[in-house]
């Protein structure tokens, strides 16, 4: 780093050239009565081109400088004063936030200094979208959702403006592999133009990225919006190309808190009318494709209820899965009197509702019937027993019978299966004549009880 400081008492006009990064100059020999025009033309710009050139004049410990041509880096840089005859002149270069890290940078760069006596003149301030000397340039304007390429000297800044609605709106920005730095700003009425510079919200490019996005600040109260965007080509010697876009934003603005609130009551309220129709569907799927069994459970449940089994059905078998019952099964006894397992029993009548075994029907008519009949022979038993102890008694009074055998009176009950009976008689005391044979032939279809006794010579059915 060269660093020059000049303590002179030339004339006080003079036009001189260096090749520095820091100069310092005190000047003596001014007429305070005449006004001055200090100037600095850069000839030469940093090799690195990362910092800003600025000349200061300090006169009574105040500083005066060019803040303009310094905010946009312009190559020339003009300082009026007057009423002085003793001032310093500072020139440097300020590096840019975003590289004042990096080591080893030159600033070095050439420049003139040039002090004249001049009256300052203050030119009219350009009408938007005009801007440079004598107003001769103009802002290119960029319409939204469109594309635009762009190509940008070394060196040199590159003004373009939109008018955006007050949305939310991004930049594309694609610079390939070139260093850029963007400046953005914004106003809601807009008669003198102003330039963005590196002073001002001003950004370098990522020269890695493929693409840059960059969001644009909304402005308060306002229907439309102007953007002036300013972007810089750090490059040194070669033009350099840029693509810019400007699209809607894709951020929404926050949700309204009932809105929330609603839309969560809605997603409840359908979560449960779905579980509502879903539990009304699987039962009527559950009943639809549920298979009837032959025999209802309930009747099952009734007229077979299931038991543990006990020692002493340890020895019998399921005469459905041939196996022997266990201790602590559970088994079925219907009322035919024969027991099954009862998952053996409930699968038997889920096709068939009769007994395994005997064929005896298990409808709750058909047990109804067949508990009748067991009634009805229980009972004629009994009366039968009463009839023999009866005719027992009045057999010790009277003198027994010397015609016949001891068997003086056979009762045949109904039964719900088909019954066979064969009697053989032989009726002669002297066994003189061949015995008779009676048969009896009982059906389920009749189902009334017959008793056969003897009388004279023979047996004859009872008519009781």
């Amino acid at each position: 780093m060269i660093f020059l400081l000049c303590i002179s008492a030339v004339l006080a006009s003079f036009n001189t050239q260096y090749v520095t990064d820091q100069l310092e100059i005190q000047q003596t020999n001014l007429n305070s009565s005449k006004s001055y025009q200090l100037s600095l033309i850069i000839t030469q710009l940093p090799s690195n081109n990362y910092c800003l050139p600025l000349l200061q004049v300090i006169i009574n410990n105040q500083t005066h400088n060019d803040s303009l041509a310094y905010s946009i880096k312009a190559n020339i840089q003009k300082v009026y004063f007057n009423s002085t005859d003793n001032i310093t002149i500072k020139v440097s270069c300020i590096m840019l936030e975003h590289f004042q890290n990096q080591k080893n940078i030159n600033k070095t760069m050439h420049f003139n200094l040039t002090l004249t006596e001049a009256k300052q003149h203050i030119s009219p301030p350009c009408q938007f979208p005009h801007y440079g000397q004598n107003c001769s340039l103009s802002i290119q304007q960029i319409q939204k959702e469109f594309s635009v390429t762009i190509l940008i000297l070394n060196n040199t800044w590159f003004y373009a403006y939109t008018i955006l609605d007050n949305d939310d709106y991004e930049i594309y920005v694609q610079n390939g592999d070139s260093l850029f730095g963007i400046s953005i700003i914004s106003f809601n009425k807009v008669n003198v133009t102003r330039l963005p510079s590196f002073l001002q919200n001003f950004i370098v490019l990522d020269s890695y990225s493929d693409e840059n996005q960059i969001l644009l600040p909304k402005t308060e109260n306002s229907q439309e919006s102007i953007y002036i965007i300013g972007m810089y080509n750090f490059n040194s010697t070669q033009i350099q190309e840029i693509t810019i876009t400007i699209t809607a934003s894709d951020k929404n603005e926050e949700f309204p808190f009932w809105a929330t609130i609603l839309l969560i009551s809605i997603v409840i309220f359908g979560l449960l009318l779905f579980l509502i129709i879903l539990c009304h569907y699987k039962r009527q799927y559950k009943k639809l494709t549920q298979i009837k069994p032959a025999l209802d459970r309930k009747v099952l449940k009734k007229y077979m209820p299931p038991q543990k089994v006990d020692s002493k059905m340890s020895a019998d078998t399921c005469s459905v899965c041939l196996v022997q019952f266990e201790l602590k099964e559970k088994y079925c006894k219907t009322p035919c009197n024969h027991y099954f397992h009862e998952q053996c029993l409930l699968d038997w009548t889920t096709k068939q509702a009769n007994c395994p075994v005997c064929r005896q029907g298990l409808l709750e008519n058909e047990i109804n019937e067949l508990m009748e009949v067991k009634n009805n022979r229980n009972r004629q038993v009994q009366e039968l027993n009463i009839q023999e102890i009866q005719e027992a008694i009045k057999s010790k009074d009277e003198p027994p019978s010397q015609t016949y055998r001891d068997l003086p009176f056979l009762q045949l009950s109904s039964s719900p299966f088909r019954t066979q009976c064969k009697i053989e008689l032989d009726c002669s005391p002297q066994a003189e004549h061949s015995p008779q044979i009676i048969q009896f032939d009982g059906s389920p279809q009749n189902l009334t009880n017959r008793n056969l006794c003897f009388q004279s010579d023979g047996i004859v059915e009872s008519q009781n």
